[in-house]
């Protein structure tokens, strides 16, 4: 408990559940205190006690929480709950995308966990789909972002997907969407952190990306 009160700077409880129990415990804590100590207990239990991950995610699911316990490649902790088909999507491509995969978890994590970072899950997303897309695109330039992807992509004016017809510039669009989106990455009064929800969009719009770069089903294409 202890451990806890440190890792997640939660106000001191340990004391008062040594003497009241938890039901003491939880009537001090505010609402976030308690998302902060269950995402902390699922963190914990991952490398400890895996049973008692399964056994919070039955009782999330059986009171219809709209948090879950999330596991992606080496990162649990306590989630927003997404439809599921767009969950197993996205950790399909977490696990096959090998270093952007790994990007896209943690980008899902910041989105979606119990102590969401807009603007870092904007940041990854952005990283996962030049991971993915850099070498590619452009495996010749060791400093490409996905602003100079998007450039490349535009200058060679031949990468689609296996559409019919095939649209030359969508792969394109698509990535400088991601790219122009990100506000944050400019300085001065130019600044502005993404919201919740266009970091929660940008994550979505990338993990296609990512899957397409990846496997290779965005290609260089002759148009139809």
């Amino acid at each position: 408990m202890r451990k806890m009160e440190l890792q997640t700077r939660i106000r001191p409880v340990a004391d008062r559940f040594g003497e009241q129990g938890i039901d003491a415990v939880f009537t001090i804590m505010s609402p976030d205190e308690r998302l902060r100590a269950l995402d902390w207990i699922i963190k914990d239990n991952a490398e400890h006690n895996e049973r008692g991950n399964e056994d919070i995610e039955i009782v999330l699911r059986l009171g219809g929480s709209r948090w879950m316990v999330g596991k992606r490649i080496d990162v649990a902790g306590l989630e927003a709950r997404v439809p599921i088909g767009v969950q197993e999507a996205a950790e399909a491509v977490m696990v096959t995308a090998g270093r952007a995969g790994q990007l896209l978890s943690e980008a899902w994590h910041s989105a979606f966990g119990a102590n969401p970072d807009p603007e870092d899950a904007y940041e990854k997303a952005i990283k996962a789909v030049e991971e993915a897309a850099a070498q590619v695109v452009s495996p010749n330039n060791s400093q490409a972002t996905l602003g100079t992807v998007v450039r490349d992509m535009k200058n060679q004016g031949d990468w689609a997907l296996p559409l019919n017809p095939r649209d030359p510039d969508l792969p394109a669009r698509m990535a400088e969407l991601l790219w122009k989106g990100q506000e944050s990455r400019h300085g001065g009064n130019d600044y502005r952190k993404p919201t919740p929800d266009e970091a929660e969009a940008a994550l979505l719009l990338a993990v296609p990306l990512v899957q397409w770069f990846s496997s290779g089903v965005i290609a260089r294409r002759q148009s139809a």
